[in-house]
């Protein structure tokens, strides 16, 4: 078995490197990173400004549902006979 030249070595390797690099190319054309990075930033910083709303939005909802849940209360004590509501219209329906 005949050991290979230097200059055969050499072409080899530039080949891989060529092969390498092709693939690289194919790669990013593909996933294209640096645009995804960037979309995912700005999706990031959106998401940031758009905190206030959301938590406002929350707790709008919190304070509706505080209020439903008072008002059933109310409804449920006014049909039970209770000594601290007797100045209260008994049995009302809504």
């Amino acid at each position: 078995m005949a050991k290979p030249t230097a200059a055969a070595t050499l072409q080899l390797h530039i080949n891989r490197f060529r092969n390498f690099f092709n693939y690289l190319q194919a790669y990013l054309k593909k996933t294209n990173p640096i645009k995804m990075f960037v979309t995912n930033t700005v999706t990031y910083i959106n998401e940031l400004l758009n905190v206030k709303k959301k938590l406002k939005k929350i707790e709008y909802r919190i304070n509706y549902e505080r209020y439903k849940l008072k008002k059933t209360e109310l409804i449920l004590a006014q049909n039970s006979e209770h000594v601290f509501l007797r100045g209260r219209s008994l049995n009302q329906t809504r």
